[in-house]
């Protein structure tokens, strides 16, 4: 795999590689709030999407970024590598 390289040069904004955490608990909070308020027989409340409980901004990392093609730039090659 020493060979292997990124297709697109792309990557998250601030120092995280993966948003994987923030992201489980984001669905660990959904999965509990929809289960208490259906158990509560509120079921108008129940949200439909995650971001409705935890805000997108309290994830890993600030989203990804698209750096364009560059194949002659040092950091374009390193940015390339898996």
């Amino acid at each position: 795999m020493s060979r292997s390289r990124k297709r697109m040069p792309g990557s998250t904004w601030c120092c995280c590689k993966s948003q994987k955490k923030g992201k489980q608990a984001s669905s660990r909070k959904f999965r509990r709030r929809a289960n208490v308020l259906l158990h509560q027989g509120k079921t108008h409340l129940l949200p439909l999407k995650s971001f409705e409980v935890m805000s997108p901004w309290d994830l890993g990392g600030d989203g990804k970024a698209f750096f364009g093609f560059h194949p002659e730039e040092e950091w374009y090659v390193k940015l390339m590598r898996k």
